[in-house]
């Protein structure tokens, strides 16, 4: 009887055991299917759907996943290729796992004003559902994020680590690549190395950025740090960091593709720092740059080197605020050779929008003997869509000797002018297209004064109009007035008509009345300012009477007018003039009385000494070269009579006369007495 319970019992257990190890081993066959209902059940309880995944390995220490979608499958907010949880079986009892490991993986993110958004996943980010599962750290072998922004949009690859924080979670990447999803990026692809802490309330970062080099960090761009409060929806980003520009190496078109298409041949170093402030509606960006001999090259203006700081400042959003750059004290030299401006600063804003650029600039003398002294005024955009823009510069310039000249902020003038003075004032016009550059200007002269190596004027007026700057060239004929002009004899009430083109300066008509008459110079062959330049001057007209007046010469006096024609050349800094022809225009007469006549020894002498007493001329003649600013030689030819002497016998006479013009004009000097000319070089009395 009992042996019989015994196997009745037995036998129960028996069947039972058998029933628990069918149950186990369809369990076992069953866990993938399970599995994915109770991590399906897990993840809805948590608001994370709809998910879609496949249980690829279920074991006693790990399980794996594998085609993990998030959201709408179409256009999923994440997508896992695999992804590994390692656990033990206590820890998966109580709630938890020991590491997951995925494999690729992709994230959709939105920044907009209502805050972070990852779609199907914001009830992680925000910390909701039940339940007592904690996320253990997570390894991320190749991330890709698109983030959408208000300025545009963002990718993000790279490996990823994940850890809890507490009550939120640490990120960390040993390097991801940021780049724009435009077809025109505004800047480089990025390389970040960094960490940051994301919990329900607040996101923090911080990172070293380089730019990206076939998706390596290069060169280091700026270390940022930053926090943004979800709560709130505010954050802000703070960075600074050095770059140097060089054209073998980082240039501005590999940090800024977009503007490559300006060729833009920046080298030189910048420092800057800066911060984004982000306030649920608008971002704020703010900083400064310092640049260090930033060389700007190949520009239809030339090569130029910049120094000092600009500050900028933006707002996107809410209330937008253009892009504002604000120059302050920066120091512009020119590296063309020779050097065309000295050294100035420039100051004023600039302003950026998605259609314009603009610019209100002061520009300051920066030497030493007249730092701050205003030279011009410049206002200037730029239509980012057409592609057009332009510029105008004013200024207007008290000129005075030993401090202000012309000289001083145009070097290329040094070994040409000194001793500037007057007033000179200017605007010049630019304006550029995909068509070309097209520039005027026009000049003003008010009393102005010089000195050149080969004459000094005063009071030269008027205006000049130029056709283009680059290079200069003057809209046709212009002409100045000048009050007083000294090249060797002095001048006044002058007009001097003269033309620019590409051949360069040419002068067409330079006038000055001169005793009674007129005196023309005029440009032969070449450039008026070439070193070896070729003139011609003319006189017309010249009352003789008048002339030896002007030389006060004593004793000498003389009717009629003469004309002719003067070669006259540039040799070092000096007019020189080349067998110059003056012939007398009618008959007339010269006189010349002085007490050295009586002094006459021999009787050639007396007789040419008494003759010019009263000398009737029917012809008269003579050459003139030599340096203007120094000795000249005038040779001398006369042919005529006196009716006092020997019943107007005829005589010729031939005189060389050497000395200073400069100082016959000046003074009259002794050098031109005609008695002694007389006594030194007569050729004697002949019959014409």
């Amino acid at each position: 009887m009992l042996k019989g319970r015994w196997g009745r019992l037995t036998i129960s257990v028996l069947l039972l055991l058998a029933a628990v190890s069918v149950a186990v081993v369809w369990v076992w066959q069953q866990r993938r299917g399970l599995a994915e209902q109770m991590i399906a059940q897990a993840l809805a309880e948590r608001g994370i759907a709809p998910v879609a995944f496949t249980v690829s390995f279920i074991g006693l220490r790990s399980i794996s996943l594998s085609d993990v979608v998030v959201g709408d499958p179409s256009a999923p907010d994440a997508s896992i290729d695999s992804v590994t949880v390692s656990y033990s079986l206590g820890e998966l009892m109580s709630g938890h796992v020991r590491s997951i490991d995925v494999g690729e993986a992709g994230v959709r993110m939105t920044i907009s004003e209502d805050g972070l958004s990852l779609g199907a996943l914001d009830p992680v980010l925000k910390g909701e559902g039940g339940g007592d599962m904690q996320l253990p750290p997570v390894e991320i072998s190749s991330l890709s994020a698109e983030i959408k922004t208000p300025q545009g949009a963002l990718s993000v690859s790279g490996p990823l680590s994940i850890a809890p924080d507490g009550e939120a979670l640490a990120v960390s990447t040993n390097g991801v690549l940021i780049a724009e999803e435009a077809e025109i990026q505004r800047i480089s692809p990025l390389h970040a190395v960094g960490s940051a802490r994301i919990a329900s309330a607040a996101i923090s970062i911080a990172a070293e950025v380089s730019v990206s080099q076939g998706g390596q960090p290069g060169i280091s761009l700026m270390k940022i740090e930053g926090e943004y409060d979800n709560a709130s929806k505010r954050g802000v980003l703070r960075g600074e960091g050095a770059i140097s520009l060089e054209r073998d190496g980082m240039t501005l078109a590999k940090l800024v593709p977009a503007l490559a298409p300006y060729y833009i041949d920046l080298t030189g170093a910048v420092s800057y720092r800066g911060e984004a402030l982000y306030d649920g509606e608008a971002l704020s960006v703010s900083g400064e740059a310092d640049m260090q001999s930033l060389a700007l090259r190949q520009t239809a203006a030339g090569d130029a080197r910049m120094s000092g700081k600009v500050k900028f400042e933006a707002t996107t959003g809410g209330s937008t605020v253009p892009l504002r750059f604000d120059l302050s004290n920066v120091r512009v030299e020119d590296m063309s050779r020779p050097e065309r401006f000295a050294p100035v600063t420039i100051e004023g804003p600039v302003t950026v929008d998605k259609r314009r650029v603009d610019t209100r600039l002061v520009v300051r003398s920066a030497l030493p003997a007249i730092r701050g002294t205003r030279l011009s005024n410049i206002n200037a955009h730029y239509d980012i869509a057409k592609g057009e823009g332009g510029i105008i510069a004013d200024g207007d310039m008290a000129l005075a000797p030993g401090k202000l000249e012309l000289q001083t902020v145009l070097p290329f003038l040094k070994d040409r002018v000194t001793q500037t003075s007057g007033g000179v004032s200017y605007s010049a016009q630019a304006k550029f297209s995909h068509a070309g550059l097209a520039t005027s200007g026009r000049a003003t002269l008010k009393d102005l004064g010089l000195v050149t190596s080969s004459a000094s004027a005063r009071g030269i007026s008027g205006v000049v109009n130029l056709g283009n700057l680059l290079p200069p060239m003057t809209s046709g004929v212009q002409t100045l007035t000048i009050r007083e002009l000294d090249a060797g004899v002095p001048l006044e009430r002058g007009t001097v008509s003269f033309e620019l083109d590409r051949t360069g300066l040419r002068l067409i008509d330079a006038a000055w009345p001169f005793a009674d008459g007129r005196l023309v110079l005029a440009s032969r062959d070449g450039s008026a300012l070439a070193d070896d330049a070729a003139f011609l001057l003319t006189v017309e007209n010249v009352d003789l009477g008048i002339l030896l007046k002007i030389a006060d010469i004593p004793g000498l006096r003389a009717t009629g007018h003469i004309a002719g024609s003067i070669p006259v050349v540039i040799r070092n800094g000096d007019p020189v003039l080349v067998d110059g022809s003056l012939s007398a225009q009618e008959n007339g007469i010269i006189v010349y009385q002085s007490e050295a006549g009586d002094a006459a020894q021999t009787e050639q002498t007396k007789l040419l000494t008494d003759a010019l007493k009263n000398f009737h001329y029917t012809a008269l003649s003579g050459g003139l070269s030599g340096n203007a600013n120094g000795e000249v030689v005038l040779r001398l030819s006369l042919r005529g009579s006196n009716p006092d002497l020997y019943e107007g016998y005829p005589f010729a006479i031939n005189v060389n006369v050497e000395g200073s013009l400069a100082d016959l004009f000046r003074r009259g000097t002794v050098g031109f007495r005609p008695l002694e000319l007389i006594k030194q070089h007569p050729e004697g009395p002949g019959a014409p």
